[in-house]
């Protein structure tokens, strides 16, 4: 394991070969490449038995800095940031590089340098190069060169979700009063013969309620039939004649039950003579035989009645469609995606119309609000474009993506100045240099890339005999409230937002490490859930103890290696193998959010200063020179 930290670091370190400042580094380094000489080839196996006590000085199990693992807490993250300045101060690797920049006398240029050469060449020749014809053929032009750097960040997109709601007609029934006619045919009467002279009868009611008015009509084809008829306030005789009806006033009031018999009437045979009352009876039985059969005599009744009946009422009933809880958004707008119109339902064999401005409306809610999270400085830089977008997370139900990275190109211009004699150029400064061949040998990025490798040396201090990992992060949620409104996992706004009361203190901690990019989102799940609803949301997020393990895990082991960090409701927050480890290209991480912090906390010499070091020892070996 020794072996694979050092061999990253003395391949970053070459890069820093042509800054004389580390005085005291070489033999360092010598005594570094003599110790990975001897453990080389022992392999893994000799960590099996490894006793971190005998081998590393001052180890200890619980070490002061334990008290920070937990994350920063809800009142704020300033002692941290205290002792990680004082600990950045008193630490003797990091004083011993910043007084080689600072303190360490100014080392000469040696005249025997190429690049002092070189110009001692280009002086040399300085009569070809202008030429013999008295006229100057060297022209001083300005050279720049554009970089393009990508940058990743992460942000919430912004989510709408619709519910629709369609209307569809159904109806029920009323209990009304109606006025109804109906004719009683004399199949529905029913004819007796007391013994004598009377036929009575009376028929089935043909519904339930009050009439109004009735009338009866009698037919007999025998145009002798002489007889008398009562009934419902009827009492006249009718005699020779074929058709007879008479109203029926007595009916008027009277109460029908469907079904049941009306009251009874009679019609009395007076066709006989005088002392003759057994043709009386005769006749009699035959007039029972003629109605009863309906063909040589019938019956009628027509009535008026009032009567309750069930009328058909058409509604209209709404039902709403809605893949996810109103609860969670804000309503945006809605729109009606079925216009109104008339439609007709037949119910019973009768046409009901009905009629609505909409038959179907769609609502558009905003369940997410868009955040710029960790990209807002590259939206707010001019120089930054966006070059590609990749959803990092979508919503459980598949409705879209909630959660992307997105990468900005952004464009540095370096420029310089250059002399252009005859065929030859020749630059006039450093700028010069690195405009014509692009090659970016800063500072920062090297130191950056130093203090991570280190930092993962660090790390794998707390070894086993099982797994070897480095920039270990752990596992951390908060709740997801309504859009806009308490919402615990916002990126942003924890110093001033009044609505986040409702949030625990761990999920004021997790803003503060999502703030100070200390997180990798991992993604999104219903968290409690009754009947099917959701009614909890929450985001899960990987946390790392320092910004070196976020940018070599998201960058690194994400980005680069593409091993993702697990399931919403289960992140995988493990660190980074040996092996994995090798293949990372350090040279590819933007280490500029760790460099930032180094420059706040500590004054390190950038570039422009070395550069300038360099000028003033060039100018002093050529005042020497005069």
């Amino acid at each position: 394991m020794k072996r694979a930290i050092l061999m990253p670091v003395l391949a970053i370190a070459t890069t820093m070969a042509g800054v004389n400042a580390f005085a005291d580094a070489d033999a360092q380094y010598r005594a570094g490449a003599d110790f990975a000489r001897q453990v080389q080839g022992q392999g893994e196996s000799s960590l099996k038995n490894f006793n971190p006590s005998a081998s590393i000085p001052n180890y200890t199990a619980s070490p002061g800095e334990k008290k920070y693992y937990g994350g920063v807490t809800a009142t704020g993250d300033g002692a941290l940031k205290a002792d990680g300045t004082t600990g950045w101060t008193t630490n003797e690797a990091t004083k011993a590089v910043t007084d080689s920049f600072v303190n360490n006398p100014k080392e000469p240029i040696s005249p025997d340098a190429p690049f002092i050469k070189a110009s001692q060449d280009v002086q040399s020749r300085a009569d070809t190069i202008i030429g013999k014809t008295g006229q100057t053929q060297c022209e001083a032009q300005n050279i720049s060169r554009s970089e393009f750097t990508n940058y990743t960040c992460e942000r919430d997109l912004l989510v709408e979700q619709a519910c629709t709601r369609t209307a569809s007609i159904t109806g029920h029934y009323e209990n009304t009063t109606v006025t109804r006619t109906y004719t009683v045919p004399n199949s529905d009467f029913t004819y007796t013969y007391d013994g004598n002279k009377t036929v009575n009868f009376s028929f089935r009611a043909p519904a339930t309620g009050t009439v109004l008015s009735a009338s009866v009509a009698v037919h007999f084809n025998d145009k002798n039939m002489y007889y008398g008829f009562s009934w419902w306030g009827v009492n006249a005789d009718s005699v020779a004649k074929r058709d007879n009806g008479w109203a029926l006033p007595g009916a008027a009031g009277a109460a029908l039950t469907a079904g049941q018999y009306s009251p009874q009437g009679a019609m009395l045979n007076k066709n006989c003579l005088s002392g003759k009352q057994s043709r009386c009876r005769e006749y009699a039985q035959k007039t029972l035989s003629w109605m009863q059969g309906g063909t040589q005599a019938w019956m009628t009744a027509t009535l008026t009645m009032q009567v309750t009946d069930k009328k058909w009422v058409p509604d209209v009933v709404w039902n709403e469609s809605c893949p996810f809880s109103k609860s969670e958004g804000t309503l945006k707008k809605t729109e009606c995606i079925e216009p109104g119109s008339t439609k007709t339902v037949v119910v019973d064999g009768v046409s009901y119309p009905v009629s609505q401005a909409c038959w179907k409306y769609k609502d558009t809610y905003m369940t997410q609000a868009a955040d710029n999270g960790t990209c807002k400085t590259y939206m707010d830089n001019p120089a930054c474009t966006l070059a590609s977008r990749t959803c990092a997370f979508t919503a459980e139900d598949g409705s879209g993506c909630l959660h992307e990275y997105a990468t900005y190109s952004c464009e540095t211009r370096t420029s310089g100045q250059v002399m252009i004699c005859g065929g030859d150029t020749f630059c006039l400064d450093g700028d010069c240099e690195r405009a014509q061949n692009g090659k970016n040998n800063d500072f920062a990025p090297v130191v950056s890339a130093l203090a991570a490798l280190a930092a993962a040396g660090k790390d794998v201090a707390a070894i086993n005999s099982v797994n070897v990992r480095a920039f270990t992060g752990s596992a951390k949620f908060c709740k997801k409230f309504a859009a806009g409104f308490s919402n615990c996992c916002k990126d942003g706004g924890w110093g001033q937002d009044v609505g986040l009361a409702r949030c625990s203190s761990e999920e004021k901690a997790l803003g503060k490490a999502k703030e100070n990019k200390l997180t990798v989102s991992i993604g999104e799940f219903c968290s409690k859930k009754v009947l099917g609803v959701c009614l909890e949301k929450k985001r899960s997020y990987c946390q790392f103890d320092s910004k070196l393990a976020q940018i070599v895990q998201q960058q690194g082991r994400n980005g680069q290696l593409h091993i993702g960090f697990g399931k919403a409701s289960s992140p995988d927050c493990r660190g980074i193998t040996q092996t994995e480890l090798q293949q990372i290209n350090f040279e590819a991480l933007d280490f500029s959010n760790f460099f930032d912090d180094l420059q706040k906390n500590k004054k390190i010499p950038d570039n422009d200063t070395l550069t300038k070091r360099v000028r003033e020892e060039i100018a002093a070996q050529l005042k020497n020179k005069q």
